[in-house]
């Protein structure tokens, strides 16, 4: 004789909880006592036969920020104010400002970050309206032909006529253990870490924004130097020419003149193609066409901030940077849904109520006869859901894992920043003083070979190569200038650049 097919092992679990079920129905009805007496050796089979979660932990483990070591550049660093949320005024250019506003108000960018906080706070809302009772006012119509075959009785056996109903249902999750309150408080979480991250949006467009019109100016002054070398390739040109027709000079030495004037001129023309892009860059940033970049004038940036630090550093960091502030908010999200995974391997019970009619015509629906209603509560308990609950909990569980460890790197990264803009700014402020001692010592030997040119002691060739070192210093020192005004915008990103002061109205 062939054995049957094994059932599936939900299937066997629930032909069994089936089957205790008829003998505790069966026993109750002539045995009150042994109802309730199950009923209890029923709830402790259960409550034993609840799902596990043993084995799942977290590995991760949140840095503390005042236990890195921020070392001694930033420790012995000068004490200078937090940035205000204007920091980009202290350049003292009013086009700068102006660039900066409009970006503000229209780089779609930001724009699209704002509208995430928008659908992270619809999302939190409808994790809130699982916490509230859900009350349904619903009917039905319809024509019906009921079989004569089953347990209609007569008249309506066998006849056509019209099914009706009107019900209000309600019902409420009692959220014994805090499931639904933890994922709605974790979606809270994620929303404030969402409109943090529109301030770290906005702080990196108005970073790229300085960025960018510091490099308008720099290209600008080489220009200048670069027109500057033009002329002067064109007068040792026109030197040369004069000592050909006297006679006094060759061919060769005029042709070795004139080598350099194609590459001076394409200099040129590379310079204002660099303008034309860095205008169009900050067209885009703002929120404009191209056409927006001609009317960009030169830059006229003046800086006179001092270097240095805000004092407790590495302790105020994760309060001002909004990149930090937001991860750490992943954190606490992570956290509140592991709760909520948790709470789902525990029994919960369910208040279900209706009221209506129901009626087989219209005549009778709204009658007391009509009437129908129903209260109780509906319980649930987890026994077997082949993995689900443990496998729901471990990817938390690995969420939360991924949010401590991306917290840590962006910490991490964040005191790195504010160092490495600090030893930057140190350094170039060096290489600007060494500089600026260089062009004036290329200034006066420039000077004295003029005054030994006029009294005749020697030919403009001197003149012009010590011009020529001139310009190459001057070079030199303007592209320094740039790193300084540039680093001090990448100092005040690093710190947060004044988002203390606009985060609290961006997370309410």
């Amino acid at each position: 004789m062939a054995s049957k097919p094994l059932l599936p092992i939900s299937r066997q679990l629930d032909l069994v909880i089936y089957d205790f079920v008829k003998i505790l129905l069966k026993h109750s009805s002539t045995d009150p006592g042994f109802s309730s007496n199950v009923g209890i050796s029923l709830g402790a089979l259960l409550l034993s036969g609840c799902i596990s979660m043993s084995g799942i932990n977290s590995q991760a483990e949140l840095k503390d920020a005042k236990t890195l070591d921020t070392g001694t550049r930033v420790n012995s660093a000068a004490v200078i104010d937090w940035p205000n949320q204007d920091w980009w005024t202290a350049y003292q250019d009013p086009q700068l400002n102006m660039l900066v506003a409009q970006t503000i108000s229209e780089n779609p960018t930001l724009k699209a970050a704002n509208s995430r906080v928008a659908l992270s706070q619809a999302y939190a809302d409808s994790m809130h309206a699982e916490t509230l009772p859900d009350i349904s006012l619903g009917g039905s119509i319809s024509r019906e032909r009921f079989t004569a075959e089953q347990f209609i009785p007569p008249p309506w056996a066998g006849s056509t006529s019209w099914n009706n109903s009107v019900t209000a249902k309600a019902s409420y999750d009692l959220d014994l253990w805090d499931k639904q309150k933890n994922i709605w408080n974790a979606a809270l979480d994620e929303k404030q870490a969402t409109a943090i991250e529109v301030q770290q949006v906005k702080l990196e467009l108005e970073s790229a924004v300085v960025s960018t019109y510091i490099q308008l100016e720099m290209q600008y002054n080489l220009r200048d130097i670069a027109q500057e070398y033009l002329d002067q390739v064109n007068q040792r040109i026109a030197i040369a020419r004069r000592s050909l027709a006297a006679g006094i000079g060759t061919q060769m030495t005029l042709s070795e003149t004139e080598t350099p004037l194609p590459l001076a001129r394409a200099r040129i023309e590379a310079i204002d193609g660099h303008i034309s892009l860095l205008k169009s860059q900050l067209a885009a940033l703002t929120g404009q066409g191209p056409g927006f970049g001609d009317s960009i004038t030169r830059p006229t940036l003046v800086l006179d901030a001092p270097i240095g630090l805000p004092d407790t550093l590495p302790a105020n960091l994760v309060g001002r940077r909004p990149d930090v502030m937001a991860n750490r908010l992943y954190v606490k999200a992570a956290s509140k849904n592991i709760e909520g995974a948790k709470a789902a391997f525990y029994p919960n019970i369910n208040l279900l109520a209706f009221v209506g009619f129901q009626a087989l015509s219209f005549s009778n629906l709204l009658t007391s006869a009509a009437s129908v209603a129903g209260v109780g509560p509906a319980i649930s308990l987890p026994i077997f859901d082949g993995g689900r609950r443990r496998s729901n909990l471990s990817a938390k569980t690995a969420i939360y894992d991924i949010a401590v460890e991306n917290y840590n790197s962006v910490m991490v990264r964040a005191l790195q920043d504010v160092s490495d803009q600090l030893l930057i700014m140190q350094v170039t402020q060096q290489q600007m003083d060494e500089a600026k001692q260089a062009l004036g010592n290329a200034d006066r030997s420039y000077q004295l070979s003029l005054k030994s040119y006029h009294a005749g002691l020697s030919n403009y060739q001197h003149v012009l190569e010590l011009h020529q070192v001139l310009l190459q210093q001057k070079d030199t020192l303007t592209q320094l200038q740039a790193t300084r005004l540039d680093t001090y915008a990448g100092l005040m990103r690093s710190l947060g650049g004044g988002t203390l002061d606009s985060v609290s109205q961006a997370i309410q």
